[in-house]
């Protein structure tokens, strides 16, 4: 398969910017670990580095790899998960609220 050169640009390019995201994430997890939040933050830097792959990937090979369609998959369901995750703490949280306490919407 032949690339260009702003083609090849993108691996590294894609690859830096990632990691940067990928280790902020890990470093916000560091610091909600104890938070009601820190099992989403932990999912979320799980699926960073799962499309962070995934895109690698596709930018070198193309997307006709079953591997690619399995890492999709994989990343899509990691996303199911953090979401129902945080529906799930969500209704926590407000079952656990004081008795008395205002919210904006009820």
């Amino acid at each position: 398969m032949e690339h260009s050169i702003i083609h090849l640009l993108e691996v590294p390019f894609a690859i830096i910017a990632s990691t940067g995201a990928g280790v902020f994430a890990l470093l916000s997890w560091g610091l909600f670990r104890n938070s009601p939040f820190g099992t989403a933050i932990a999912l979320l830097s799980l699926v960073m580095v799962a499309l962070t792959v995934y895109h690698t990937m596709l930018l070198i090979t193309g997307p006709d790899l079953l591997i690619l369609h399995v890492l999709r998959s994989a990343a899509n369901t990691i996303v199911a998960i953090f979401l129902g995750l945080l529906i799930l703490r969500h209704h926590q949280l407000r079952q656990n609220r004081p008795v008395g306490e205002i919210s904006w919407k009820d």
